[in-house]
């Protein structure tokens, strides 16, 4: 494309009258002088900074750029007040966030796992990071007194040092999972552009934060053996299960028995969800009055459930967080 040509098209984007093929071409030029500029921002930041670049041009900037300037309504104006806007716009916006940039970068950590093995990080506060490989973390040399942020690419296991005072918060994409001392599996997975987290221990907050408002967030709290898969394009949380739902620590009580002799269907549904954390709901009236005799000990808890259900002639299904148990009577 000719500079003549070029200047025509902008003339004629300006007047509302491009094709789109033709905006995909000014598009394109957009993205070649910003993507020097805005190389060290986040993707997303970088799309909505090209969203607020061309949001100026369509609301007049480039009529006000013109008067102060003095460049005339001409061909070639046009595309000297283009890039005139450019460079106003990266004085006013990129500069200021790539100078916080390099001087936040002077004060954090990047470990990268470029290895096949997982990697083990303590951080200053006492927490402990395992690093999958394919990894990496972003952490400041030394947290504040507010909070203790650290940004994740990839997939960890967190096994944070409990401070009431300053909440634990990792960010990974638009996901923000935050605690004050527990420990859970975080794991991004780019092919589907997803985010899982998986506690193993304590409670964890979930949640996204409004790109337009920051204060404002949604999300839901996880216990022991629950987890959520986070769609980063439709921005949905759904909450489930585990998929191998692990004994909870019950050091100060007394081990469940797990051999049953003609017990409730109840009884025993009980000591699952005290050994699990994890709800039950016996959801027909005809198996309530069931009774069950097994040896559940050393199975896994769906292995445990698959032997309930056919004992009584039943099924289980998985509702979010919680196991429903159906059947016809037993």
């Amino acid at each position: 494309m000719t500079q003549y040509e070029f200047d025509k098209l902008l003339e004629k984007y300006l007047q509302g009258g491009c094709t789109p093929e033709e905006e995909l071409l000014l598009d394109n030029w957009a993205n070649r002088q910003m993507e020097h500029d805005t190389s060290f921002l986040p993707e997303e930041e970088a799309k909505l900074i090209k969203k607020q670049l061309w949001r100026r041009i369509r609301r007049g900037v480039l009529s006000h750029s013109l008067s102060i300037t003095r460049i005339s309504w001409v061909r070639w104006g046009i595309a000297a007040s283009i890039v005139f806007i450019l460079s106003l716009f990266f004085q006013d916006i990129i500069a200021p966030r790539k100078s916080e940039h390099l001087s936040s970068k002077l004060k954090h950590l990047e470990h990268r796992n470029t290895s096949k093995k997982t990697q083990t990080l303590t951080l200053v506060d006492g927490s402990t990071v395992k690093l999958q490989p394919n990894s990496a973390i972003t952490y400041p040399k030394k947290f504040n007194r507010q909070n203790r942020v650290i940004y994740l690419k990839g997939a960890a296991f967190f096994k944070v040092k409990r401070d009431s005072s300053r909440p634990f918060i990792v960010h990974t994409g638009t996901l923000v999972t935050e605690v004050l001392g527990t420990s859970f599996h975080i794991k991004q997975h780019e092919e589907n552009n997803t985010v899982e987290v998986a506690v193993v221990t304590g409670k964890v907050s979930v949640y996204t934060i409004k790109p337009e408002q920051k204060d404002e967030h949604n999300g839901l709290i996880l216990t022991p053996n629950q987890r959520v898969v986070y769609d980063q394009v439709s921005q949905n949380i759904v909450p489930s299960i585990v998929e191998n739902p692990l004994q909870l620590n019950t050091a100060s009580l007394s081990a469940p028995k797990l051999d049953f002799e003609e017990a409730s269907l109840q009884s025993v549904l009980d000591v699952l969800s005290t050994l699990y954390g994890i709800e039950f709901v016996i959801s027909t009236d005809q198996i309530k009055d069931c009774t069950i005799t097994a040896d559940l000990n050393g199975l896994s808890m769906f292995t445990q459930l698959e032997l309930i259900c056919k004992s009584i002639d039943a099924s289980y299904e998985k509702r979010g967080t919680v196991v429903f148990i159906n059947g016809e009577g037993c």
